[in-house]
């Protein structure tokens, strides 16, 4: 919030510009100190890319695939625990929508960085967590990898299906990240980053630099990126509504 609300309040000059999540979209239905909107006070500049996180387990849980884990859990309602980084932010957004269409019951345990939960994980101190898919890597000979929360595999994981393909038909919540101005930015200043974004993300060493770190490059036109916030603003809100969560 410190870094937005300093775009916000920052001159529409083209110095100042927010490297934005996706999970932006959802701050208000967390957050009672949110009271910027999205698409009225800050200028969409382009996408950047989407990153899916991978949910993996303890190995040690008796549960081979993401159908015998949900199954598993169902049978010990509130006995199981996952880690997030706190409200808000995507892992928070990812379990809360699993938990949610699984119906499963579980007790969140909350972590100041992905490394302390996935070394918990590992130790089986909590049973789970959305990690990035970089770390999930990394650790796969320690962890088991469940499902992907994007729409597709991951080149650099893919025997691990999707959630939808796993056992959650209609799954798909991705991370993403974007570049954002402040309101008022002028059209020239943004159609010159965002081309410069684009041919950024169109070299070959980039792009397979981002690709190996679990991302897939996506420019976009500001327009493109406006709809988008806009779309996850109602997917955030629809999480948000059946699962009874308030903004704190």
């Amino acid at each position: 919030m410190i870094g937005q609300n300093l775009v916000l309040k920052s001159a529409p000059d083209g110095y100042t510009f927010l490297l934005a999540g996706g999970s932006m979209a959802g701050a208000r239905f967390v957050n009672a100190q949110v009271t910027y909107d999205v698409l009225r006070d800050f200028t969409p500049v382009s996408l950047l890319e989407t990153s899916p996180f991978v949910m993996v387990a303890h190995p040690g849980v008796p549960a081979k695939n993401l159908k015998e884990y949900i199954a598993l859990a169902r049978a010990q309602p509130g006995k199981m625990t996952y880690a997030t980084l706190g409200a808000g932010q995507m892992p928070f957004w990812n379990a809360l929508l699993f938990n949610s269409m699984a119906r499963v019951q579980a007790v969140e345990v909350q972590y100041k960085n992905f490394a302390d939960a996935i070394v918990d994980v590992i130790s089986g101190r909590v049973d789970y967590v959305f990690a990035p898919s970089a770390l999930a890597v990394a650790n796969k000979a320690r962890l088991r990898a469940l499902a992907i929360t994007g729409g597709s595999r991951l080149a650099m994981f893919p025997e691990v299906p999707t959630m939808a393909e796993a056992a959650l038909p209609d799954y798909d919540l991705p991370a993403w990240r974007s570049v954002m101005g402040p309101a008022g930015l002028r059209r020239d200043i943004v159609e010159s980053l965002n081309a410069a974004i684009a041919r950024a993300l169109g070299s070959p060493d980039i792009r397979e630099r981002l690709i190996q770190a679990g991302s897939q490059p996506a420019p976009s036109t500001p327009e493109d990126l406006s709809k988008r916030y806009a779309d996850w603003i109602l997917i955030f809100g629809k999480i948000a509504k059946e699962t009874g969560l308030k903004p704190q």
